[in-house]
């Protein structure tokens, strides 16, 4: 088989995982239902793929979408950390917050999904603190760091993404993107 023709294979793969994971989530995933969804026989992912690695380079691949588009978008800093706000707990985001939740739990034992989140998460950040810097940069904020709230910030989502997720606790996604707008708000000295 040809170099083109082996990476079209790969990437027709980490395809399919992509749609798998979006349709039933990254912990049920199987080499099978991927196999079933790429139309091939589970031999032929294991000819490209040991299956730890086609996961977490789907989820990578995935997530690196995401990052993109929450944080590659040209637009001036406020109308991004509006959109940022806006988005972060619609119920379109609801099924990434559950991936990126398995996915957290998946590389405590998972040498290669460990590696892709790290990866991603440090993505995140970056586009983050480059968001909030921007900001700062043309004076709709003030920041004494940037960096150091992205991380505080980024937290928070995740918490509260788990929170919604795992229903444990009773909150609604409009009271956990107030949440969120009003840490922001803290990190920038805003008094209430």
């Amino acid at each position: 088989m040809t170099t083109a023709k082996a990476s079209e294979r790969q990437a027709q793969l980490i395809d399919a995982v992509i749609e798998v994971m979006l349709e039933i989530g990254l912990a049920a995933a199987t080499t099978r239902a991927v196999a079933h969804r790429a139309e091939v026989g589970a031999g032929l992912i294991n000819h490209y793929f040991r299956w730890p690695e086609l996961r977490a380079t789907g989820w990578k691949k995935l997530f690196e979408t995401v990052a993109r588009d929450q944080f590659g978008q040209d637009m001036p800093p406020e109308q991004a950390l509006e959109r940022y706000f806006a988005n972060a707990f619609s119920v379109t985001a609801r099924p990434y917050w559950k991936l990126w939740i398995e996915a957290t739990d998946i590389a405590a034992t998972d040498a290669a999904m460990a590696v892709a989140l790290r990866e991603v998460q440090a993505l995140m950040q970056a586009g983050l603190a480059a968001l909030l810097r921007a900001g700062c940069t043309t004076r709709k904020w003030q920041l004494p760091d940037p960096a150091a709230s992205a991380l505080r910030i980024g937290a928070l989502y995740d918490g509260l993404a788990g929170m919604l997720i795992s229903g444990a606790t009773p909150i609604a996604p409009a009271d956990a993107e107030a949440h969120l707008r009003r840490a922001f708000e803290l990190e920038c000295g805003v008094r209430k």
